[in-house]
C-alpha cells in the first residue's frame, strides 16, 4: 500500500493499489504536471499511474536489460521517464513503451536533471539536453507525412529551389481549409527546434503560407507569427553553447 500525508491537514490516507502495483515500490518520481507517478517496481518493472492511484498508465518491464533498480528515476518533461543504471547508461521510455537506450561508456558520473520539458544529462565533461521529439514536429518530419504542414514545407522548399509547382500545391492547402494549421505547426515546430538552419527553412514555410492566407487573417494572427518569431532571436541568443560545448540529442 501507499501512504499519502495531507501537508496542510496532516490527513494520512492508506491507498490499497496492490490490483495495479505488483510488486513493492523502490522508487518513484512524480511528473512536473503532478498528474502522474512513475514507480519502480522491485521485480524491475516500471509503472506509470496516475496520482489519484485508480488509472494505470504504464507497465514495461525492464528485466531485460537490468538486475537492479536505478540509479535514477526522472521525468522527462510530461511524458517521457529517464532511468539510469551506472553500467548501463540512460534508458529513456516514452508514453507508448518506445524505449531508446544511450550507453555512457566513457564517463564515471553522470547525474539527471529534469526540467519542465526536457531533462539535462551532466556527465564528466558535457552537459546535454534530452527531450522527446515533440508531436508537432514529428507530424511534420515523418517519413510519407501528409500533413499539412508537411505538405507547407515540401511546398517551400519547391518554391525555394525555383519550381513552378510550389505554388499550386499551396493552393491546394489552400483550398482544404488547413492553411492556417499548417502555418501554426510550422512555426510551433520552429519554436522547438534547437538548429538554427531548420529554425529558419520551418519559418520561412510558414512565411511563404501567410502569402496565401494573408487576406483572410486577421491582424492578431499575423502578430503572432512575428511574435513567435522574435522569441526565436531572444532564444537563439540564450541557447549559445559557448564557452561550454553543449551536445544535443534528439529522441
Amino acid at each position: 500500500s501507499v501512504v499519502i500525508v495531507d501537508t496542510i491537514s496532516m490527513e494520512i490516507v492508506d491507498v490499497d493499489c496492490r490490483a495495479r502495483i505488483s510488486a513493492p515500490i523502490v522508487s518513484m518520481s512524480f511528473a512536473p504536471n503532478g498528474r502522474f507517478l512513475s514507480c519502480f517496481l522491485k521485480d524491475l518493472t516500471l509503472t506509470v499511474i496516475s496520482t489519484s492511484f485508480e488509472t494505470k498508465v504504464l507497465d514495461f518491464d525492464t528485466s531485460g536489460v537490468a538486475s537492479s533498480p536505478p540509479k535514477e528515476l526522472q521525468w522527462c518533461g510530461e511524458d517521457s521517464i529517464v532511468l539510469h543504471w551506472k553500467n548501463l547508461g540512460v534508458l529513456m521510455v516514452g508514453p507508448f513503451g518506445d524505449w531508446l537506450r544511450f550507453s555512457y561508456d566513457d564517463t564515471s558520473n553522470l547525474f539527471i536533471v529534469p526540467e519542465m520539458d526536457c531533462c539535462r544529462v551532466f556527465s564528466d565533461n558535457a552537459m546535454e539536453i534530452l527531450q522527446r521529439v515533440p508531436p508537432t514536429t514529428a507530424d511534420l518530419f515523418r517519413i510519407g507525412s501528409i500533413e499539412p504542414s508537411s505538405l507547407l514545407l515540401d511546398a517551400s522548399d519547391a518554391f525555394d529551389s525555383g519550381s513552378s509547382a510550389a505554388d499550386e500545391a499551396a493552393r491546394a492547402i489552400t483550398r482544404t481549409g488547413m492553411l492556417t494549421d499548417a502555418i501554426e505547426a510550422c512555426t510551433d515546430a520552429a519554436v522547438s527546434e534547437y538548429d538554427v538552419a531548420s529554425q529558419k527553412r520551418l519559418l520561412r514555410a510558414a512565411s511563404y503560407g501567410m502569402h496565401f492566407s494573408f487576406r483572410n487573417l486577421d491582424g492578431g494572427a499575423e502578430g503572432s507569427e512575428y511574435d513567435i518569431t522574435a522569441g526565436e532571436e531572444k532564444y537563439d541568443a540564450s541557447s549559445d553553447p559557448s564557452p561550454k560545448p553543449v551536445a544535443i540529442k534528439f529522441v
